[in-house]
């Protein structure tokens, strides 16, 4: 049994309301602020676990270091356990016959297949510097299909639920538990001599939350890919020949703020070096806001998911950049679906993508198909939804699950019927035309709008 109290700061908080008056987000008055962390303190009902986005930007702002999202986590925990979870939830939950995964595989073309299912593979990989690839990097797992990776060994599986990273955002906190034990037993297995993370949401989630929180501990060498890349830099194997010449902003995502600088800077000088110019965002580093993800997280509503992230994709086009450079893959697959939905020109680079073309190389860049083919699950998920009472049912997560038997490394390429049919709409040439993108980004506009005025009326 999770012993949660170790998320309870109430009883050192001295209310001082700085986490809440400082948020990006709720952008509250020092009376509010105090007023709204005296409610969560207390387990009255508060703006905060609805508003929130999961940046993690309150425990950097705290003055007495006491963790002010863990308990916005605990209450979240707290309603998962009495409510369960909404059925929107089952995109984002591996395994699950809605899921973003299960219904996305066959949709890819054959290289990524074959690539996800050398990533779910362990044979061979013993002993070995583990490139763990994280479950969103499986949405486009082309990233990886770079020299700049050469001497890693990739491994991934979306089964291992990110190393609880997504899913402790949204305060399941005795899921975490759980997968951290699975973790263990995956890596008693592979004995890695070092994992480098593609995602800083495992880099935090191995290195600091996991053992911290949970109590599970590992014996290997945790790694963020950007250490990893500049210690290539830095020893002359990348060779940065082509400056780029483009002025780009640079998202930081919600989890690296549990490095902070240690990941903030090496970015910079890994961007910095493939020519280009930098140019920060209002919010960037502890102040960075969400891509999208994480503002779905207190009422599981995919339009506060596209209103944060066409929010943070305004910010970076008042810069005047001419792309936005991320190194999180859910950050990319987010920025790349709610770019389509909103009609944003901005393009999105992984930071692998853009140190592949000033080392000369043309990378696949496949977010545009790749956006609408998640658009086209989303579409199918919401239709069901709307057609079956099953399908909006709430529900809870079979924990026993989580540690069964490993299934069979070949994927279930069989597509989803409804899925396909929504994919092959939206990836024709009646759709993939400016008139039609204009009426999607309409129709997206006005419900956002609609939300709006609803939220305010």
């Amino acid at each position: 049994m999770l012993d949660t109290s170790k998320f309870d700061s109430s009883k050192h908080c001295n209310l001082c309301g700085t986490c809440l008056s400082s948020c990006p987000v709720l952008n509250l008055e020092q009376d509010s602020a105090i007023a709204e962390k005296q409610r969560l303190n207390s387990g009255q009902s508060s703006i905060v676990l609805e508003k929130c986005t999961t940046c993690l930007s309150c425990d950097l702002y705290c003055p007495n270091g006491f963790d002010p999202y863990e308990m916005i986590l605990l209450r979240w925990n707290e309603r998962y356990q009495e409510k369960g979870l909404p059925a929107l939830a089952r995109m984002v939950m591996p395994g699950d016959p809605a899921s973003i995964w299960r219904q996305l595989y066959p949709l890819m073309p054959t290289d990524e297949q074959e690539l996800i299912k050398n990533w779910r593979a362990r044979d061979g990989k013993t002993g070995q510097d583990i490139l763990l690839t994280g479950c969103f990097s499986a949405f486009s797992p082309y990233l990886t299909m770079t020299p700049l990776l050469a001497g890693l060994i990739p491994y991934g599986d979306e089964r291992n639920w990110c190393s609880g990273g997504h899913i402790y955002q949204l305060g399941l906190l005795d899921v975490v538990e759980q997968v951290g034990l699975r973790l263990q037993a995956v890596f008693s297995e592979l004995k890695p001599r070092r994992v480098v993370t593609m995602m800083a949401a495992e880099y935090a989630m191995l290195g600091k939350i996991l053992p911290q929180r949970f109590n599970t501990s590992f014996d290997f060498e945790v790694v963020p890919l950007e250490h990893y890349l500049l210690d290539k830099l830095h020893s002359g194997q990348l060779k940065l020949t082509c400056p780029v010449n483009k002025r780009v902003a640079i998202h930081d995502n919600c989890f690296s703020k549990a490095a902070g600088d240690a990941v903030w800077s090496p970015v910079r000088e890994l961007v910095n070096a493939c020519g280009v110019k930098i140019i920060e965002m209002q919010h960037n580093k502890g102040d960075a806001l969400c891509c999208g993800f994480g503002a779905a997280a207190g009422c599981f509503d995919l339009l506060d998911l596209i209103a944060q992230g066409k929010k943070r994709l305004k910010e970076a086009e008042a810069t005047g950049a001419d792309c936005l450079v991320v190194y999180c893959s859910a950050c990319y697959f987010i920025f790349s679906v709610v770019r389509e939905l909103v009609g944003s020109k901005l393009e999105i680079y992984h930071v692998l993508e853009l140190l592949d073309m000033a080392e000369g190389r043309l990378p696949l860049h496949r977010t545009r198909r790749r956006a609408f083919n998640i658009i086209a699950i989303m579409s199918a998920n919401i239709t069901r939804m709307l057609l079956q009472g099953k399908a909006r049912q709430r529900f809870k997560i079979d924990l026993t699950i989580i540690q069964g038997a490993p299934e069979p490394v070949d994927l279930d390429l069989k597509a989803d019927r409804l899925c396909a049919f929504y994919n092959s709409f939206l990836n024709n040439p009646v759709m993939q035309n400016p008139f039609s993108l204009s009426l999607l980004t309409t129709l997206v506009r006005l419900l956002l709008a609609g939300r709006r005025r609803f939220s305010h009326g």
